[in-house]
């Protein structure tokens, strides 16, 4: 299993383009909790980009404040759904934000 792991991990890897700060989430398999990580594919040789102390802030506020950040979270996704209920409509995943791109890979296996 560590094996499969690790090459997940890798193809994940290979799989990201340049010039690009990644913050993955992958949640475990339970249903609670996550797993997180953050990936750099910027060149190292050029200055610090403002993208990366954003993606460090929000990493350091799931570190320090993840209670606050989920309350956000739910908050905006509860009040997206109200808005589609109240249109007579039944909330998706996919209608809940326009800031979020779903992304169908097939079928799992």
């Amino acid at each position: 299993m560590v094996e499969i792991n690790k090459l997940m991990d890798e193809t994940e890897k290979l799989s990201l383009l340049p010039d690009r700060f990644y913050l993955v989430l992958r949640p475990m398999k339970e249903g609670v909790g996550f797993d997180m990580m953050a990936y750099d594919t910027t060149d190292p040789k050029n200055p610090v980009h403002a993208a990366y102390f954003v993606l460090k802030g929000v990493m350091e506020m799931m570190d320090t404040d993840l209670d606050r950040l989920v309350s956000l979270g739910q908050m905006a996704v509860m009040d997206k759904m109200v808005e589609i209920e109240r249109k007579g409509g039944t909330p998706r995943t996919e209608d809940l934000s326009s800031d979020i791109t779903k992304v169908n890979l097939g079928k799992k296996h």
